[in-house]
């Protein structure tokens, strides 16, 4: 074995890399930059241009060109492409490689083509009310009732998921550790919310929170209110469960040869379990845990049996209504909430998407359909 020649390149230490600092000067210049805002102010004309098509070729056809008058679409519009074209702009010039693995076809495409099917769909809607195939007049009055269950269906999603995401995590680990006492507290747990059907759940965690609160002297809004959330957190406990295995399976999938490498080298357990493992069991447990999302948005329409009023506790008071006024309300009714949905649905699970691409690394993804 020959040994390097003194002064050569093997005997100087690799310096570590200089991180950079946050500062107002390096932001200023960044926002001066012309290469950041040229594919901003493109991506603002080509989102008004678009709009303006759409406009003019969809609902302006139906509605008339006053339609083309809605000027606050336009500026919405605008505001939108021109943050858009900011973070891709800012994205392929100062984190190329982040880019390179975000904006792409494959990313994106998927989304392109859902959001114009979804547009040109609308418009097809509209077209046969307009040819009197339904009552048109009857869908535009109850989209108002359904948006508003739509944005507590939002509210109680954000709440959910990531009480179920984090609850699931530590319960996952707990089942992986050595410890005999929280592998089975941890596999009791997941035993017992997975063998209870969510809406027993849900309706027992709200009756039990009435039941403890009545005569605690807290007036009956606040306890209505309490129990409402009660019934959500029950719905939270029910997919920690199911994500709990999930995050299980991503755990002990990881070779145990590195992380005996890994304690060969003098790295702790806990830094190995952050550093080694977990990165390479959350790459294996963002797809599963993807349909576990999409399921539990579906789930929260159990939480009309105890009093909300989300998007299937607002679609069942409209039905209910409607039949006096018109036959084949229900119909559309449940047609507009099951497109919100699965708007919902689709914009979770393209999420989770374009996080694991994101995160991917070439050779160790998981195989697609």
């Amino acid at each position: 074995m020959t040994e390097a020649p003194i002064g050569s390149s093997r005997d100087v230490p690799a310096l570590p890399k200089k991180r950079r600092r946050f500062s107002g000067r390096r932001l200023l210049r960044a926002l001066l930059d012309l290469k950041l805002w040229v594919p901003a102010l493109a991506a603002a004309g080509i989102a008004v241009a678009a709009a303006f098509v759409f406009l003019l070729v969809g609902l302006a056809g139906f509605y008339g060109a006053a339609w083309l008058r809605n000027y606050e679409a336009f500026l919405v519009t605008a505001v939108i492409g021109l943050a858009a074209g900011l973070v891709v702009g800012w994205t392929r010039r100062y984190h190329p490689r982040a880019a390179a693995r975000i904006f792409t076809w494959k990313a994106w495409g998927s989304v392109i083509v859902g959001s114009l099917a979804t547009y040109w769909g609308i418009v097809f809607l509209i077209g046969l009310g307009r040819l009197h195939v339904y009552r048109l007049a009857f869908a535009e009055s109850q989209v108002a009732p359904i948006l508003s269950g739509f944005y507590t269906s939002l509210e109680v999603v954000a709440v959910i998921i990531p009480l179920g995401f984090g609850l699931g995590f530590l319960v996952g680990w707990a089942r992986t550790t050595k410890s005999l006492i929280l592998r089975g507290l941890a596999a009791y747990y997941v035993d017992f919310f997975r063998s209870m059907p969510p809406i027993a759940l849900i309706f027992f965690a709200s009756l039990i929170g009435a039941l403890s609160l009545k005569g605690s002297g807290i007036d009956q809004f606040t306890v209505y209110h309490i129990t409402l959330w009660l019934g959500v957190v029950a719905l939270g406990f029910h997919t920690a469960a199911y994500q709990a295995e999930i995050i299980r399976a991503g755990i002990l999938s990881v070779p145990a040869g590195q992380t005996e490498a890994a304690d060969a080298v003098g790295i702790s357990k806990i830094r190995s379990m952050f550093v080694v493992v977990l990165p390479q069991a959350f790459r294996i447990s963002l797809p599963p845990l993807g349909n576990e999302f999409s399921s539990v948005i579906k789930d929260t329409s159990l939480l009309s049996v105890i009093g909300w009023f989300e998007l299937s506790g607002v679609g069942f008071t409209l039905v209910s209504e409607s039949y006096s006024v018109y036959l084949w309300g229900s119909v559309v009714i449940w047609i507009e909430v099951a497109m919100l949905y699965f708007v919902l649905t689709y914009l979770v699970t393209r999420t989770v998407r374009v996080i694991e691409d994101l995160f991917k690394v070439p050779g160790l993804e998981v195989a697609r359909l």
